[in-house]
């Protein structure tokens, strides 16, 4: 069982949870409006998408009141119980987190991003924690709380935009389902993740998501400045998130322009827009005058097109994180949506007031059975939820969705929230691309998938059958949508935390965090190790990555590379000069941690990747000592101390 700060605390946030969901769900039941629009058959009628459209774009704006005050409350409360039940279990010292910690602080201390300090994303994310350290103290806290309520106003925001679209419900189960995976014992979290840039760029997505809505129901040209504002710190954060949202902004313009049939409206929301452009313009130029362009993409933005990593672990790198395109996949994703469209058409049979004659009842009937005895004898008990409630091709189904809805719009522009849905999906597909066949409860997905739960929902809650049915009806089936939905992240959130106990503690004067007993100790060791030699002057340089013993024990990296994982140091000149740095700086001591990379299909540095720059470092250094005496499990991390042969022994 995962160990809490304060032993039980898990069990009562589990009863905590449940209470308000369902306390939420009856007042949903009892107080909330549906819209009340007459419906089609669900295939067959020639006007059976009009009529999809019409309850997918219809209701009011509902508004606040004790029951969405409540639900309001109840994302509080959610958030609240996870964020002090799991405190201080997020992130993996030896992986990225290391960095997110380490440069905000080295910039506090007067060296600039990327000329003096590699990093692969926008300067907004780590100039803006170096900010927050400056003014609450350079603290693992500071970073906890910043990553958390970046978490809860994602949720608001989802929330909100729910309540925008007569969804609440909706709105608030995809709230909840990032509140359920941002405290994940891993580096995928929200306190302390592999990037803060992607948890500002969800939080500043899930924002647009908001204006959008109001922007296009609204001829006001304030939203269409304030989603200026948000494209553009999405742009300065992380491009694929400054991607998605500049081109959702384009597709706003462009349809107010269509809508209002004026040239002069295009422009005056473009003018709008302007302020933000400027300054990503501005930012950028900044960038460019460091060191050069190809300094800039090349020696630091990575995952930049054309970047030596892009060129040697892009591919492999893109399929783990969801984003490839393959023979296989595509058929496993056929398959998955043969069994996802046969569970719904014979759901909405059989919740359906209206019955198709015999024949046709029984062909649907049977393609319902054989899919349920597939589920049933081929996926585990959590495969099966997620078949129908939670499915893996969800972004790819939301963005077929989106083409539908651009086909409304065009053909009724004048349909309330016509515009606002089609962008909703539209934001939601793009943001999320990277997982179009595999967007998952855990892991890297958990950045992503937000707005699109929400518009998943949105899409099935406008096929719960309204004819023939009472209101109460079609918001016990909406209320039952949403909780089967939800159950899948939250019930994968308990799996994670039992599977992944921390049971130590790891205290230092900048934070406290959980891991195991064994990496405690020996990071221990291995601080103490460098705040022993740096307070001599003599300079140590950890590889191939554990950027945090730098944070933690409050010593500088000597170089301007700080990690060395796969793709990170390109070939030549970048790998020259990263040598020629530690001969001027004379790095004395290595900490070289027994760190592998499954994840990037290779193994180990020195050997597998980076072999110039390990056959110069085993060439000028030889190992000494273990930094602690036990000798842990091969899988637990451990480090050697090198020191540098003399120059007398090497000639």
């Amino acid at each position: 069982m995962f160990h809490l700060r304060h032993g039980p605390l898990l069990l009562a946030a589990i009863c905590l949870h449940t209470i308000v969901i369902l306390e939420f769900a009856l007042m949903a039941i009892s107080t909330l409006t549906a819209p009340n629009v007459p419906e089609t058959a669900f295939a067959g009628s020639p006007n059976a998408l009009e009529s999809y459209f019409r309850r997918l774009t219809g209701g009011a704006v509902v508004p606040w009141n004790l029951t969405t005050l409540g639900g309001l409350l109840a994302l509080v409360l959610l958030w609240a119980a996870w964020f002090h039940g799991t405190w201080a279990s997020w992130g993996e010292l030896t992986a990225d987190c290391g960095r997110e910690m380490y440069v905000p602080s080295v910039l506090l201390h007067g060296k600039t991003l990327y000329k003096d300090i590699w990093y692969p994303y926008g300067p907004l994310g780590p100039y803006w924690n170096s900010l927050l350290y400056g003014m609450f103290g350079v603290h693992l806290t500071v970073l906890y709380w910043a990553g958390s309520l970046s978490a809860l106003g994602c949720a608001i925001f989802l929330y909100r935009t729910g309540m925008r679209l007569s969804a609440a419900m909706a709105g608030w189960t995809a709230g909840a389902a990032v509140l359920f995976q941002a405290f994940h014992p891993s580096l995928f979290s929200f306190p302390l993740p592999y990037s803060y840039a992607c948890v500002y760029g969800l939080l500043v997505s899930c924002l647009l998501f908001w204006l959008v809505v109001h922007a296009a129901t609204s001829r006001n040209v304030a939203w269409i400045f304030g989603a200026g504002i948000a494209a553009a710190a999405a742009l300065l954060l992380k491009l694929e998130f400054g991607m998605a949202c500049y081109l959702t902004l384009g597709l706003l313009i462009a349809a107010r322009g269509f809508q209002q049939r004026s040239w002069k409206s295009v422009a005056q929301d473009v003018g709008a827009c302007l302020p933000g452009v400027v300054a990503c313009g501005m930012v950028i130029t900044w960038m460019i005058s460091l060191r050069g362009a190809e300094f800039l993409t090349q020696e630091n933005l990575m995952s930049w097109p054309g970047t030596f990593f892009m060129r040697t672990y892009g591919k492999f790198w893109l399929a783990e994180t969801g984003f490839t395109i393959s023979g296989p996949i595509l058929a496993d994703a056929a398959k998955r949506l043969l069994v996802f469209l046969a569970l719904l058409q014979g759901l909405h049979m059989f919740l359906s007031s209206r019955r198709p004659e015999r024949r046709t009842m029984l062909l649907r009937g049977a393609l319902f059975v054989l899919a349920l005895g597939y589920i049933f004898i081929y996926l585990t008990w959590f495969k099966q939820l997620c078949a129908v409630f939670f499915p893996q091709d969800m972004v790819f189904y939301v963005g077929v969705a989106t083409l539908a809805a651009w086909w409304h719009f065009l053909r009724r522009p004048e349909s309330r929230n016509a515009l606002a849905v089609a962008l909703l999906l539209s934001l939601s597909t793009l943001l999320a691309f990277r997982i179009t066949f595999k967007l998952l409860p855990v892991d890297f997905p958990v950045f992503y998938d937000g707005p699109a739960i929400l518009c998943f929902l949105l899409l099935m809650r406008s096929l719960i059958p309204a004819s023939g049915h009472s209101k109460r009806f079609v918001q016990v089936s909406e209320v039952a949508l949403c909780l089967a939905c939800l159950a899948a992240p939250a019930l994968y959130s308990r799996e994670v935390l039992e599977a992944k106990p921390r049971p130590a503690w790891l205290t230092t004067e900048r934070g406290s965090i959980r891991v195991p007993k064994q990496t405690a100790e020996n990071y221990w060791a291995a601080m103490e190790f460098m705040k022993e030699k740096n307070a001599l002057g003599e300079a140590v340089l950890s590889i191939p990555e554990d950027t945090s013993l730098y944070f933690l024990s409050g010593v500088d990296c000597p170089t301007r590379v700080y990690a060395f994982t796969p793709g990170m140091l390109a070939p030549g000149k970048m790998t020259d000069d990263l040598i020629q740095q530690i001969e001027q700086r004379r790095v004395r001591y290595l900490i070289w941690s027994n760190r592998i990379f499954p994840e990037y299909n290779v193994l180990r540095f020195g050997v597998d990747f980076d072999q110039t720059f390990g056959n110069y470092l085993v060439s000028h250094y030889r190992r000494v000592a273990s930094v602690t005496p036990s000798s842990p499990h091969y899988w637990e991390w451990n480090a050697y101390i090198w020191e540098r042969i003399p120059d007398r022994e090497a000639r």
